[in-house]
């Protein structure tokens, strides 16, 4: 992991819960939940049947309410989130990645790329488990086009995004939440999910099915078996996770009390009249 990422807590799925809040209220949520500049938080959930786009798009979209309204009349969800890009769809098999930590910089344009590269690095080490070697690029006819896809040859399997807010806490501090859509299944329908958003807003914009792939589709039967035994991982309650934390830090500020009082004591002893 590159050194500036800090190490990460996984929380459990449904702290990400639509049900409760919008996608762009969760997504405040985990910024708000971010610990220390030490530390980060980790989330991979799946966002249901539907579609997710930029903030932008209430607003600059003349028919976005009313494709809003057609997709909820067939069972699709529109939800906003901070970041930008462009139409992202959901279902089963995409897993939304979120990585939430501090950043010191005076600037984020400063170090976003080297933030997309970490992450980047990190999904094609993801991807090189299930055999799947993986470029960075764009890939023009996918949806969500941008510069830091994951692409395996040639064709999209993850795409990326950041959103930067400022911390107060303390001068040039910043809280970022680093995203990654991974698609795991079923390509073509995610491309006729985003093709029929798009017609709904009354845009020529169309998505070509064969500039994505997926992580099934490239890794065969082993990398299926692979994909479900990681989905019976089972992650602790965040209550245990903070007590475990909590226990962690109480025995770390121990054992430094401990080494201060013996490097005190040794400090003044003089070995010649021992």
């Amino acid at each position: 992991m590159p050194a500036f990422l800090p190490p990460f807590t996984l929380l459990p799925a449904d702290t990400f819960d639509l049900s409760a809040r919008s996608w762009a209220d969760n997504e405040r949520a985990l910024l708000a939940a971010i610990p220390a500049a030490e530390q980060g938080i980790a989330l991979i959930h799946e966002g249901g049947d539907g579609i997710v786009v930029p903030r932008s798009y209430p607003q600059g979209k003349p028919a976005f309410q009313a494709a809003c309204h057609t997709l909820a009349a067939e069972g699709l969800q529109v939800h906003v989130r901070l970041s930008g890009g462009g139409v992202v769809p959901q279902g089963a098999g995409v897993l939304n990645l979120h990585l939430g930590y501090i950043v010191n910089t005076p600037n984020p344009l400063l170090v976003a790329e080297a933030h997309y590269q970490a992450l980047c690095g990190l999904l094609a080490k993801l991807f090189e488990h299930f055999g799947i070697r993986t470029n960075t690029q764009t890939v023009q006819g996918s949806f969500c086009d941008g510069r830091y896809n994951l692409a395996a040859a040639g064709r999209k399997i993850a795409g990326t995004a950041q959103h930067w807010q400022r911390d107060h806490s303390a001068p040039n501090r910043y809280r970022v939440l680093s995203h990654a859509v991974i698609l795991a299944a079923d390509p073509a329908m995610l491309t006729e999910r985003a093709n029929r958003f798009e017609q709904a807003l009354g845009s020529a914009t169309r998505y070509r099915a064969d500039k994505t792939t997926s992580l099934l589709e490239l890794a065969g039967a082993g990398g299926a078996a692979s994909l479900a035994a990681l989905q019976t991982i089972h992650v602790l309650p965040e209550r245990t996770v903070q007590d475990y934390r909590s226990t962690y830090n109480d025995i770390r500020d121990w054992l430094r009390r401990q080494k201060a009082g013996e490097e005190k004591d040794a400090s003044i002893i003089d070995w010649n009249d021992v």
